[in-house]
Protein backbone atom coordinates (compact mmCIF):
# COMPACT_ATOMS: atom_id res chain seq x y z
CA UNK A 1 0.00 0.00 0.00
CA UNK A 2 1.21 3.49 -0.76
CA UNK A 3 -0.10 7.01 -0.82
CA UNK A 4 -0.79 9.00 -3.97
CA UNK A 5 -0.03 12.73 -3.87
CA UNK A 6 -2.97 15.06 -4.27
CA UNK A 7 -2.67 17.68 -7.01
CA UNK A 8 -5.06 20.38 -8.05
CA UNK A 9 -6.00 20.59 -11.73
CA UNK A 10 -7.45 23.77 -13.19
CA UNK A 11 -10.23 23.73 -15.79
CA UNK A 12 -10.12 25.75 -19.00
CA UNK A 13 -11.60 29.06 -20.13
CA UNK A 14 -13.86 31.67 -18.59
CA UNK A 15 -17.49 31.93 -17.70
CA UNK A 16 -18.85 34.55 -20.08
CA UNK A 17 -19.60 32.21 -22.97
CA UNK A 18 -21.20 29.66 -20.63
CA UNK A 19 -23.45 32.35 -19.16
CA UNK A 20 -24.54 33.35 -22.66
CA UNK A 21 -25.23 29.76 -23.70
CA UNK A 22 -27.06 29.03 -20.46
CA UNK A 23 -29.31 32.02 -21.07
CA UNK A 24 -29.93 30.81 -24.62
CA UNK A 25 -30.71 27.34 -23.31
CA UNK A 26 -33.34 28.72 -20.96
CA UNK A 27 -34.87 30.93 -23.63
CA UNK A 28 -34.66 28.73 -26.68
CA UNK A 29 -33.69 25.19 -25.63
CA UNK A 30 -30.41 25.17 -27.60
CA UNK A 31 -27.60 22.86 -26.51
CA UNK A 32 -24.84 24.14 -24.27
CA UNK A 33 -22.58 21.17 -24.98
CA UNK A 34 -19.85 23.27 -26.61
CA UNK A 35 -19.53 25.78 -23.78
CA UNK A 36 -16.12 25.74 -22.08
CA UNK A 37 -15.75 24.64 -18.47
CA UNK A 38 -15.58 27.34 -15.82
CA UNK A 39 -12.25 28.21 -14.23
CA UNK A 40 -12.55 27.36 -10.54
CA UNK A 41 -10.09 27.07 -7.66
CA UNK A 42 -10.68 24.86 -4.61
CA UNK A 43 -12.11 26.81 -1.66
CA UNK A 44 -11.94 24.66 1.49
CA UNK A 45 -13.31 27.59 3.48
CA UNK A 46 -16.65 27.16 1.75
CA UNK A 47 -17.26 23.82 3.49
CA UNK A 48 -20.10 23.87 5.99
CA UNK A 49 -18.42 21.30 8.21
CA UNK A 50 -15.17 19.38 8.43
CA UNK A 51 -17.13 16.20 9.22
CA UNK A 52 -19.47 14.07 7.13
CA UNK A 53 -21.66 11.26 8.45
CA UNK A 54 -23.82 10.21 5.49
CA UNK A 55 -23.70 6.85 3.73
CA UNK A 56 -23.44 5.85 0.06
CA UNK A 57 -22.70 2.14 0.46
CA UNK A 58 -23.17 0.84 -3.07
CA UNK A 59 -24.18 1.54 -6.65
CA UNK A 60 -27.19 3.88 -6.65
CA UNK A 61 -26.78 5.00 -3.03
CA UNK A 62 -28.52 3.73 0.13
CA UNK A 63 -31.52 2.22 -1.70
CA UNK A 64 -29.75 1.46 -4.98
CA UNK A 65 -32.17 3.66 -6.95
CA UNK A 66 -30.40 7.06 -6.98
CA UNK A 67 -33.01 8.55 -4.63
CA UNK A 68 -32.12 10.40 -1.43
CA UNK A 69 -34.25 12.09 1.21
CA UNK A 70 -34.44 15.88 1.17
CA UNK A 71 -31.54 17.81 2.64
CA UNK A 72 -30.67 21.47 3.06
CA UNK A 73 -29.37 22.19 -0.45
CA UNK A 74 -28.92 25.69 -1.81
CA UNK A 75 -31.62 26.77 -4.28
CA UNK A 76 -29.08 28.41 -6.62
CA UNK A 77 -25.33 28.48 -7.27
CA UNK A 78 -22.84 31.31 -7.85
CA UNK A 79 -21.97 32.14 -11.47
CA UNK A 80 -19.03 29.74 -11.52
CA UNK A 81 -20.98 26.93 -9.92
CA UNK A 82 -21.19 25.44 -6.43
CA UNK A 83 -18.11 25.91 -4.21
CA UNK A 84 -15.27 23.55 -5.14
CA UNK A 85 -13.87 22.15 -1.88
CA UNK A 86 -11.03 20.06 -3.26
CA UNK A 87 -9.75 18.49 -6.46
CA UNK A 88 -7.14 15.79 -7.08
CA UNK A 89 -5.75 13.69 -9.89
CA UNK A 90 -7.28 10.23 -10.25
CA UNK A 91 -6.55 7.40 -12.66
CA UNK A 92 -8.81 5.95 -15.38
CA UNK A 93 -11.93 3.86 -14.85
CA UNK A 94 -15.64 4.50 -14.44
CA UNK A 95 -16.23 3.03 -10.97
CA UNK A 96 -18.37 5.40 -8.89
CA UNK A 97 -17.43 6.36 -5.34
CA UNK A 98 -18.88 4.56 -2.33
CA UNK A 99 -18.78 6.46 0.95
CA UNK A 100 -19.20 6.03 4.67
CA UNK A 101 -18.94 9.16 6.77
CA UNK A 102 -15.75 10.99 5.91
CA UNK A 103 -14.18 8.16 3.86
CA UNK A 104 -14.58 7.52 0.13
CA UNK A 105 -13.77 4.26 -1.67
CA UNK A 106 -13.17 3.70 -5.38
CA UNK A 107 -10.77 2.15 -7.90
CA UNK A 108 -8.69 3.06 -10.93
CA UNK A 109 -6.32 1.45 -13.43
CA UNK A 110 -2.55 1.99 -13.42
CA UNK A 111 -0.57 0.02 -16.01
CA UNK A 112 -1.48 -3.65 -15.54
CA UNK A 113 -2.81 -3.08 -12.02
CA UNK A 114 -6.20 -2.35 -10.52
CA UNK A 115 -5.78 0.05 -7.61
CA UNK A 116 -8.31 0.15 -4.76
CA UNK A 117 -8.19 3.34 -2.72
CA UNK A 118 -9.69 4.88 0.42
CA UNK A 119 -9.75 8.70 0.49
CA UNK A 120 -10.64 11.43 2.92
CA UNK A 121 -13.97 12.96 1.91
CA UNK A 122 -12.92 16.13 3.71
CA UNK A 123 -9.76 16.95 1.71
CA UNK A 124 -9.24 14.12 -0.83
CA UNK A 125 -6.08 12.77 0.80
CA UNK A 126 -5.28 9.08 0.32
CA UNK A 127 -5.81 7.00 3.48
CA UNK A 128 -4.75 3.65 2.05
CA UNK A 129 -4.19 2.08 -1.33
CA UNK A 130 -4.01 -1.58 -2.39
CA UNK A 131 -3.32 -3.04 -5.81
CA UNK A 132 -3.19 -6.31 -7.70
CA UNK A 133 -2.13 -7.33 -11.19
CA UNK A 134 -5.23 -7.62 -13.37
CA UNK A 135 -4.51 -9.21 -16.77
CA UNK A 136 -7.19 -8.85 -19.43
CA UNK A 137 -7.84 -12.01 -21.46
CA UNK A 138 -10.26 -12.87 -24.24
CA UNK A 139 -10.32 -12.52 -28.02
CA UNK A 140 -13.60 -10.61 -28.10
CA UNK A 141 -12.73 -7.99 -25.46
CA UNK A 142 -12.99 -4.36 -26.60
CA UNK A 143 -10.65 -1.95 -24.79
CA UNK A 144 -11.51 1.23 -26.70
CA UNK A 145 -13.20 2.63 -23.58
CA UNK A 146 -10.43 1.63 -21.19
CA UNK A 147 -9.80 -1.30 -18.87
CA UNK A 148 -11.91 -0.20 -15.92
CA UNK A 149 -12.44 -0.83 -13.13
CA UNK A 150 -16.08 0.02 -13.88
CA UNK A 151 -18.01 -1.60 -11.02
CA UNK A 152 -18.77 0.48 -7.92
CA UNK A 153 -17.37 -0.88 -4.62
CA UNK A 154 -19.81 -2.40 -2.12
CA UNK A 155 -19.44 -1.41 1.56
CA UNK A 156 -20.62 -3.83 4.22
CA UNK A 157 -19.55 -3.89 7.83
CA UNK A 158 -15.79 -3.79 8.22
CA UNK A 159 -15.05 -4.60 4.56
CA UNK A 160 -15.56 -3.60 0.96
CA UNK A 161 -16.03 -5.75 -2.14
CA UNK A 162 -14.64 -4.73 -5.54
CA UNK A 163 -14.85 -6.19 -9.05
CA UNK A 164 -12.37 -5.58 -11.87
CA UNK A 165 -12.82 -5.39 -15.64
CA UNK A 166 -11.48 -8.94 -16.10
CA UNK A 167 -13.48 -10.57 -13.29
CA UNK A 168 -11.12 -10.12 -10.33
CA UNK A 169 -13.45 -10.14 -7.29
CA UNK A 170 -11.84 -9.01 -4.02
CA UNK A 171 -12.85 -8.24 -0.44
CA UNK A 172 -10.72 -5.75 1.52
CA UNK A 173 -10.52 -4.46 5.06
CA UNK A 174 -12.01 -0.97 5.25
CA UNK A 175 -9.53 -0.10 7.98
CA UNK A 176 -6.25 -0.71 6.16
CA UNK A 177 -6.93 -2.23 2.72
CA UNK A 178 -5.65 -5.69 3.58
CA UNK A 179 -7.01 -8.54 1.44
CA UNK A 180 -9.67 -10.71 3.12
CA UNK A 181 -10.73 -13.06 0.31
CA UNK A 182 -10.79 -13.24 -3.49
CA UNK A 183 -12.20 -15.04 -6.54
CA UNK A 184 -11.36 -14.98 -10.22
CA UNK A 185 -14.73 -15.20 -11.94
CA UNK A 186 -13.23 -16.58 -15.15
CA UNK A 187 -10.47 -18.94 -13.93
CA UNK A 188 -12.31 -20.30 -10.88
CA UNK A 189 -15.99 -20.06 -11.76
CA UNK A 190 -16.17 -20.47 -15.54
CA UNK A 191 -17.28 -16.90 -16.14
CA UNK A 192 -17.15 -15.13 -19.48
CA UNK A 193 -15.91 -11.54 -19.55
CA UNK A 194 -18.47 -9.33 -21.33
CA UNK A 195 -17.23 -7.57 -24.47
CA UNK A 196 -16.55 -4.29 -22.61
CA UNK A 197 -15.49 -5.94 -19.35
CA UNK A 198 -17.36 -6.65 -16.15
CA UNK A 199 -19.25 -3.51 -15.11
CA UNK A 200 -22.33 -4.60 -13.10
CA UNK A 201 -21.64 -3.69 -9.48
CA UNK A 202 -21.78 -6.21 -6.62
CA UNK A 203 -24.81 -5.60 -4.38
CA UNK A 204 -25.94 -6.84 -0.97
CA UNK A 205 -29.27 -8.61 -0.56
CA UNK A 206 -30.57 -10.74 2.29
CA UNK A 207 -27.08 -11.08 3.77
CA UNK A 208 -25.45 -12.20 0.52
CA UNK A 209 -23.19 -10.45 -2.00
CA UNK A 210 -24.73 -10.78 -5.48
CA UNK A 211 -22.32 -10.85 -8.43
CA UNK A 212 -22.96 -11.42 -12.15
CA UNK A 213 -20.62 -14.06 -13.62
CA UNK A 214 -21.88 -15.38 -16.97
CA UNK A 215 -20.88 -18.63 -18.63
CA UNK A 216 -21.29 -21.62 -16.30
CA UNK A 217 -23.57 -19.65 -13.97
CA UNK A 218 -25.43 -16.41 -14.49
CA UNK A 219 -25.32 -14.98 -10.97
CA UNK A 220 -23.77 -16.09 -7.68
CA UNK A 221 -24.59 -15.18 -4.07
CA UNK A 222 -21.57 -15.13 -1.76
CA UNK A 223 -21.02 -15.01 1.98
CA UNK A 224 -19.52 -11.62 2.88
CA UNK A 225 -17.44 -13.33 5.58
CA UNK A 226 -15.32 -15.67 3.47
CA UNK A 227 -16.56 -15.43 -0.13
CA UNK A 228 -18.06 -18.92 -0.14
CA UNK A 229 -20.90 -19.50 -2.61
CA UNK A 230 -24.31 -19.65 -0.91
CA UNK A 231 -26.40 -20.21 -4.03
CA UNK A 232 -26.18 -19.72 -7.78
CA UNK A 233 -28.33 -19.58 -10.90
CA UNK A 234 -28.32 -21.73 -14.03
CA UNK A 235 -25.93 -20.78 -16.87
CA UNK A 236 -26.61 -17.57 -18.80
CA UNK A 237 -24.80 -14.67 -20.34
CA UNK A 238 -24.58 -11.43 -18.35
CA UNK A 239 -24.49 -7.80 -19.33
CA UNK A 240 -23.62 -4.43 -17.74
CA UNK A 241 -26.70 -3.45 -15.71
CA UNK A 242 -26.52 -4.03 -11.95
CA UNK A 243 -28.98 -6.61 -10.52
CA UNK A 244 -31.93 -5.46 -8.40
CA UNK A 245 -33.85 -7.40 -5.73
CA UNK A 246 -37.45 -7.01 -4.56
CA UNK A 247 -40.46 -9.11 -3.61
CA UNK A 248 -43.78 -9.60 -5.36
CA UNK A 249 -46.55 -10.48 -2.91
CA UNK A 250 -43.99 -11.90 -0.49
CA UNK A 251 -41.94 -13.88 -3.02
CA UNK A 252 -38.39 -12.52 -2.99
CA UNK A 253 -36.63 -12.32 -6.36
CA UNK A 254 -33.42 -11.06 -7.95
CA UNK A 255 -33.70 -9.57 -11.43
CA UNK A 256 -30.72 -9.21 -13.76
CA UNK A 257 -29.97 -8.51 -17.42
CA UNK A 258 -28.24 -10.82 -19.88
CA UNK A 259 -27.12 -9.88 -23.38
CA UNK A 260 -30.65 -10.48 -24.70
CA UNK A 261 -33.02 -11.12 -21.75
CA UNK A 262 -34.20 -9.94 -18.37
CA UNK A 263 -34.25 -12.87 -15.93
CA UNK A 264 -35.83 -13.24 -12.49
CA UNK A 265 -34.62 -15.87 -10.02
CA UNK A 266 -35.82 -16.82 -6.54
CA UNK A 267 -33.61 -15.23 -3.91
CA UNK A 268 -31.89 -17.85 -1.78
CA UNK A 269 -32.41 -20.54 -4.42
CA UNK A 270 -31.40 -19.37 -7.89
CA UNK A 271 -34.48 -20.99 -9.43
CA UNK A 272 -35.69 -19.13 -12.54
CA UNK A 273 -39.09 -17.52 -11.93
CA UNK A 274 -39.58 -15.78 -15.26
CA UNK A 275 -37.62 -14.44 -18.23
CA UNK A 276 -38.44 -12.04 -21.05
CA UNK A 277 -36.49 -11.12 -24.22
CA UNK A 278 -34.74 -7.71 -24.25
CA UNK A 279 -32.93 -7.61 -27.58
CA UNK A 280 -31.02 -4.95 -29.50
CA UNK A 281 -28.64 -5.01 -32.43
CA UNK A 282 -25.52 -4.92 -30.21
CA UNK A 283 -26.64 -7.62 -27.75
CA UNK A 284 -25.87 -5.71 -24.57
CA UNK A 285 -28.04 -4.24 -21.84
CA UNK A 286 -26.55 -1.56 -19.61
CA UNK A 287 -29.52 0.21 -17.98
CA UNK A 288 -30.88 -1.02 -14.65
CA UNK A 289 -34.54 -2.06 -14.49
CA UNK A 290 -36.74 0.19 -12.29
CA UNK A 291 -39.12 -1.12 -9.64
CA UNK A 292 -41.26 0.92 -7.28
CA UNK A 293 -43.47 -1.61 -5.52
CA UNK A 294 -46.62 -1.20 -7.64
CA UNK A 295 -46.26 -4.48 -9.52
CA UNK A 296 -44.81 -2.76 -12.60
CA UNK A 297 -41.20 -3.25 -13.77
CA UNK A 298 -39.63 -0.77 -16.23
CA UNK A 299 -37.08 -2.48 -18.50
CA UNK A 300 -35.15 -0.35 -20.99
CA UNK A 301 -32.31 -0.88 -23.42
CA UNK A 302 -30.53 0.88 -26.26
CA UNK A 303 -31.33 1.68 -29.90
CA UNK A 304 -33.92 -0.63 -31.49
CA UNK A 305 -34.44 -2.45 -28.18
CA UNK A 306 -36.67 0.28 -26.74
CA UNK A 307 -38.46 0.07 -23.39
CA UNK A 308 -41.19 -2.19 -22.10
CA UNK A 309 -43.29 -2.19 -18.93
CA UNK A 310 -43.90 -5.58 -17.35
CA UNK A 311 -46.74 -6.44 -14.97
CA UNK A 312 -45.57 -8.93 -12.33
CA UNK A 313 -48.01 -11.12 -10.41
CA UNK A 314 -47.37 -13.96 -8.01
CA UNK A 315 -48.79 -17.35 -8.91
CA UNK A 316 -48.10 -19.88 -6.15
CA UNK A 317 -44.33 -20.41 -5.95
CA UNK A 318 -43.79 -18.53 -9.20
CA UNK A 319 -44.23 -15.10 -10.73
CA UNK A 320 -45.90 -14.34 -14.04
CA UNK A 321 -44.63 -11.49 -16.19
CA UNK A 322 -46.82 -9.85 -18.83
CA UNK A 323 -45.83 -6.98 -21.11
CA UNK A 324 -48.17 -3.98 -20.80
CA UNK A 325 -46.59 -1.73 -23.42
CA UNK A 326 -43.50 -1.37 -25.57
CA UNK A 327 -42.10 1.89 -26.98
CA UNK A 328 -39.15 1.60 -29.41
CA UNK A 329 -38.55 5.39 -29.16
CA UNK A 330 -37.69 5.24 -25.46
CA UNK A 331 -34.17 3.86 -25.60
CA UNK A 332 -31.43 4.16 -22.96
CA UNK A 333 -27.90 2.84 -22.69
CA UNK A 334 -25.23 3.18 -19.99
CA UNK A 335 -26.72 6.12 -18.07
CA UNK A 336 -29.42 5.87 -15.43
CA UNK A 337 -33.11 6.78 -15.23
CA UNK A 338 -35.27 8.04 -12.38
CA UNK A 339 -38.78 6.96 -11.55
CA UNK A 340 -40.58 9.70 -9.62
CA UNK A 341 -44.19 8.83 -8.78
CA UNK A 342 -45.73 7.58 -12.03
CA UNK A 343 -43.18 9.03 -14.42
CA UNK A 344 -39.65 8.20 -15.56
CA UNK A 345 -37.08 10.86 -16.47
CA UNK A 346 -34.00 10.03 -18.54
CA UNK A 347 -31.98 10.84 -21.64
CA UNK A 348 -33.27 8.88 -24.62
CA UNK A 349 -32.41 8.51 -28.31
CA UNK A 350 -29.59 6.86 -30.23
CA UNK A 351 -27.07 9.42 -28.97
CA UNK A 352 -28.78 9.95 -25.62
CA UNK A 353 -29.10 13.64 -26.46
CA UNK A 354 -32.78 14.17 -25.58
CA UNK A 355 -33.88 14.51 -21.97
CA UNK A 356 -37.46 13.30 -21.66
CA UNK A 357 -40.35 12.62 -19.32
CA UNK A 358 -42.23 9.36 -19.91
CA UNK A 359 -45.54 8.14 -18.51
CA UNK A 360 -45.21 4.80 -16.72
CA UNK A 361 -48.88 4.02 -17.40
CA UNK A 362 -48.72 4.35 -21.18
CA UNK A 363 -45.08 4.68 -22.27
CA UNK A 364 -45.97 8.00 -23.90
CA UNK A 365 -43.17 10.56 -24.16
CA UNK A 366 -44.67 13.62 -22.43
CA UNK A 367 -41.91 16.11 -23.20
CA UNK A 368 -38.46 16.36 -24.75
CA UNK A 369 -35.62 18.79 -24.08
CA UNK A 370 -32.18 19.15 -25.61
CA UNK A 371 -29.08 20.56 -23.90
CA UNK A 372 -27.91 17.57 -21.84
CA UNK A 373 -26.41 14.34 -23.19
CA UNK A 374 -26.25 10.88 -21.57
CA UNK A 375 -27.07 12.24 -18.12
CA UNK A 376 -26.78 10.48 -14.78
CA UNK A 377 -29.47 11.66 -12.37
CA UNK A 378 -29.72 11.82 -8.57
CA UNK A 379 -33.09 12.69 -7.04
CA UNK A 380 -32.85 14.58 -3.72
CA UNK A 381 -36.13 15.61 -2.11
CA UNK A 382 -37.92 17.91 -4.54
CA UNK A 383 -35.07 18.30 -7.03
CA UNK A 384 -32.63 16.36 -9.18
CA UNK A 385 -28.87 16.72 -9.53
CA UNK A 386 -27.91 16.10 -13.17
CA UNK A 387 -24.41 15.35 -14.50
CA UNK A 388 -24.20 14.76 -18.24
CA UNK A 389 -21.42 13.07 -20.19
CA UNK A 390 -19.86 16.39 -21.25
CA UNK A 391 -19.33 17.80 -17.79
CA UNK A 392 -22.55 19.82 -17.38
CA UNK A 393 -23.68 19.87 -13.77
CA UNK A 394 -27.21 21.11 -13.13
CA UNK A 395 -29.88 21.26 -10.47
CA UNK A 396 -33.36 20.85 -11.94
CA UNK A 397 -36.94 20.03 -11.05
CA UNK A 398 -38.78 17.42 -13.13
CA UNK A 399 -42.54 17.25 -13.57
CA UNK A 400 -44.91 15.64 -16.08
CA UNK A 401 -45.10 19.07 -17.75
CA UNK A 402 -41.36 19.56 -18.24
CA UNK A 403 -38.05 20.58 -16.73
CA UNK A 404 -37.25 23.66 -14.64
CA UNK A 405 -33.59 24.64 -14.32
CA UNK A 406 -32.51 25.94 -10.93
CA UNK A 407 -28.76 26.13 -11.58
CA UNK A 408 -26.25 24.98 -14.20
CA UNK A 409 -22.52 25.12 -14.92
CA UNK A 410 -20.00 23.16 -16.96
CA UNK A 411 -17.39 21.92 -14.50
CA UNK A 412 -15.04 19.96 -16.77
CA UNK A 413 -14.25 19.24 -20.41
CA UNK A 414 -13.27 15.66 -19.56
CA UNK A 415 -15.69 12.78 -20.12
CA UNK A 416 -18.12 12.37 -17.19
CA UNK A 417 -19.72 8.96 -17.55
CA UNK A 418 -19.62 8.08 -13.83
CA UNK A 419 -22.68 8.90 -11.67
CA UNK A 420 -21.91 11.41 -8.91
CA UNK A 421 -22.05 10.54 -5.20
CA UNK A 422 -23.76 12.74 -2.59
CA UNK A 423 -22.84 12.51 1.11
CA UNK A 424 -24.80 14.92 3.29
CA UNK A 425 -24.55 18.05 1.09
CA UNK A 426 -21.15 17.23 -0.44
CA UNK A 427 -21.16 16.09 -4.09
CA UNK A 428 -18.26 14.01 -5.43
CA UNK A 429 -17.65 13.95 -9.19
CA UNK A 430 -15.27 11.72 -11.16
CA UNK A 431 -14.18 12.58 -14.69
CA UNK A 432 -11.54 10.99 -16.92
CA UNK A 433 -8.62 12.46 -14.98
CA UNK A 434 -9.67 13.74 -11.57
CA UNK A 435 -11.97 13.72 -8.56
CA UNK A 436 -13.76 16.83 -7.32
CA UNK A 437 -15.74 17.66 -4.19
CA UNK A 438 -18.43 20.37 -4.33
CA UNK A 439 -20.50 21.84 -1.52
CA UNK A 440 -24.18 21.97 -2.46
CA UNK A 441 -25.45 23.13 0.93
CA UNK A 442 -26.51 26.63 1.88
CA UNK A 443 -23.05 28.04 2.55
CA UNK A 444 -23.06 30.98 4.93
CA UNK A 445 -26.78 30.72 5.63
Amino acid sequence: MRSTPKRSVRSLAGFGFLALCTAMLILSGCSGSDAPAVDSEPDPGAALSATLDGEWPAWGGPAGDFHLAARDLADSWPENGPPLIWQRDFGPGYAALAASGDTLYSAYREGDDDVIVALSAVDGATRWESRYTAPIAGDQIVTDFGLGPNATPLLLGDRIVTLGFGGQLRSWSREDGSLLWKHDLVEELGGVVPKFGYAASPVLHDGAVLVLVGGDRGLIALSPDDGSILWETPPSSVSYATPIAFDVDGLDQVVYMTSDEVISVASGEGRVLWREPVENRYANNATDPLWSGDGKLWVATQLDGGTRLLDLKRNGDGIEAEQIWFNPKVNLHYWNALRVDNHVYANIGGQGSILAGVSVDSGEILWRERGYEKSNLLHVGDRTILLDSKGHLAMVRFSPEGLTRMAEVRITEEKTWTPPTLVDTRLFVRDGASLRAYELGKVGA
